[in-house]
């Protein structure tokens, strides 16, 4: 059993005191004012009586004052004006138990806070408390007021809080004092020393204690500031520094081959294939370098556009300029002379409705169909684009059943028009749409081959009132799909047709018309 033993007593009682009333000599001259009082002999409830001797106390607050204890003072008093005060008991006291001829001095440790805090207040009593261990007794000293207050604490001794393990005591008495005894190892404080953060692999020390500091402990290799080196960013790979100390140093390096700083330079965009150097170092300057085949700028030239085909030049150098050269056939601008099959201005339009004759096989009169609803349409002469006569075929009124239209069928039928590619005249309107076809023996009834006929191979235009020339080729034309569906034989041509659908009235102006 382990006995609390209070030898001390601390007691504070405000003392009112008069302005003419006697005080002590040493007391404060203050309204108010209190005792304090350490008892520093008392006994324990085994029978055990302590004293404390060599006691010096220091008391500050509002006042200073310094207390001392010897071997043969019983108790200390002293008054003191109300307030707050700090008790503070100095090293070099000692504590003594009765053995029956006299005090003995034991080994003691003071296990409390020191200094004390304390509050004098007036009219009251605040109890302040010392306490030590020896003989196994937890003695306590300076509680209550000036009378000796025993107390026993049958509770076991532990050493694992804040306070036992911080206190330079081994207060369990098993020989370990505060983080040696493996009860404290659970306190913050007491934890073993890691090396494993920022801070502790750069501080110079050995935290840990396993005799390798900072970036030496194998725990902080882990840490970007510990870790090895790396030679694998655009600024690593192009400071002229061997980074990882791998004897490679920037783009040398296999690890900065990634890199866009370090990757291979190359020659396959239109800069770098007309700029007049090597880029890439194979020994081929632009063009001649096969990485710069398929860019625009490298590629053969061709021709087969109009601007290739009309600049004088052998764009393509296969020994052929502009129209001579096969791929430019096919280009208006390189299109045969067209064979213009009328053009109105012979001079059998002024009383009969004209007639074209000026390009056998490709002759016969101009006409007119309607679909029955309308008054016949009017064929007449108008001014031409280039102030010739042109063409004029207008309806009275609106189709309603199947249109109207204007056609030059030629007398000689079948005509083969397969020599050439196509189609050409001029034509305007009043904005509506017209619908130009080439009907063929496939297509007409006089063909005997078709089951609906009249569904010619065409092409929808939009005539505004300005005069346009209109350029078709052979290919271009298809059939609307309502008709026996047939493909288009350039050889078996029966006429041509300017047609307006139904709903909307003809009005519609041509010249030249002609093939090329």
């Amino acid at each position: 059993m382990r006995q609390l033993f209070v030898c001390s007593v601390l007691a504070i009682a405000a003392i009112p005191v008069g302005c003419t009333a006697d005080a002590p000599d040493d007391a404060e001259q203050e309204s108010d004012v209190g005792s304090l009082s350490l008892a520093l002999v008392g006994s324990s409830s085994s029978g055990a009586t302590y004293r404390l001797s060599q006691a010096w106390f220091d008391i500050y607050g509002p006042t200073a004052r310094t207390l001392y204890g010897g071997g043969d003072t019983p108790a200390l008093t002293e008054v003191l004006p109300v307030g707050g005060y700090n008790v503070m008991l100095q090293p070099g006291w000692v504590l003594e138990r009765w053995t029956g001829g006299g005090f003995q001095p034991v080994s003691a440790s003071l296990t409390s806070a020191n200094p004390v805090g304390v509050f004098i207040g007036e009219g009251t009593t605040t109890t302040v408390a010392f306490q030590f261990r020896a003989d196994g007794d937890v003695i306590s000293v300076g509680q209550g007021r000036i009378d000796i207050v025993i107390g026993v604490d049958d509770t076991p001794l532990y050493e694992n809080n804040y306070v036992a393990c911080s206190n330079g005591y081994d207060d369990d008495l098993d020989g370990r004092a505060d983080c040696a005894d493996p009860e404290c190892q659970g306190q913050p404080f007491c934890a073993p020393q890691r090396e494993d953060t920022e801070w502790a692999c750069s501080n110079g020390y050995d935290d840990d204690g396993d005799g390798l500091p900072d970036c030496a402990d194998p725990e902080c290799q882990w840490m970007p500031l510990c870790s090895p080196w790396r030679e694998d960013t655009d600024w690593a790979c192009s400071n002229g520094a061997d980074d990882d100390g791998d004897g490679l140093a920037d783009c040398a390096d296999p690890e900065c081959q990634w890199m866009p700083y370090c990757a291979p330079v190359r020659e396959d965009t239109d800069w770098t294939c007309s700029n007049g150097a090597d880029d890439d170092g194979d020994g081929a300057v632009d063009c001649s370098d096969p990485d710069c085949q398929s860019q625009p700028y490298c590629m053969p030239w061709r021709e087969d556009t109009d601007w290739a085909c009309s600049n004088g030049s052998d764009d393509d150098a296969d020994g052929l300029t502009d129209c001579s050269d096969p791929d430019c056939q096919w280009l208006p601008v390189c299109a045969m002379p067209g064979l213009v099959i009328e053009d109105f201005e012979d001079g059998d339009f002024l009383f009969s409705p004209p007639y074209a004759g000026s390009a056998p096989p490709f002759t016969g009169p101009w006409a007119t169909y309607d679909d029955g609803t309308v008054p016949p349409v009017d064929l007449f002469p108008v001014p031409g684009p280039f102030g010739s006569t042109a063409l004029a075929a207008y309806s009275p009124g609106v189709p309603t059943a199947s249109g109207a239209g204007v056609t030059l069928s030629f007398e000689m039928w079948p005509v083969d028009v397969s020599p050439f590619q196509g189609i050409r005249f001029h034509i305007r309107g009043q904005g509506t749409q017209v619908r130009f076809d080439v009907g063929t023996l496939l297509t007409t009834p006089e063909g005997g081959l078709c089951s609906a006929c009249y569904d010619s191979h065409g092409i929808d235009l939009w005539v505004g009132p300005e005069w346009v020339t209109v350029e078709l080729r052979w290919w271009d034309l298809r059939q609307q799909g309502w008709g026996t569906l047939v493909p288009f034989e350039p050889w078996s041509v029966m006429n041509l047709n300017w047609r307006t659908p139904v709903g909307q009235p003809l009005r519609i102006e041509i010249d030249d018309v002609q093939l090329f």
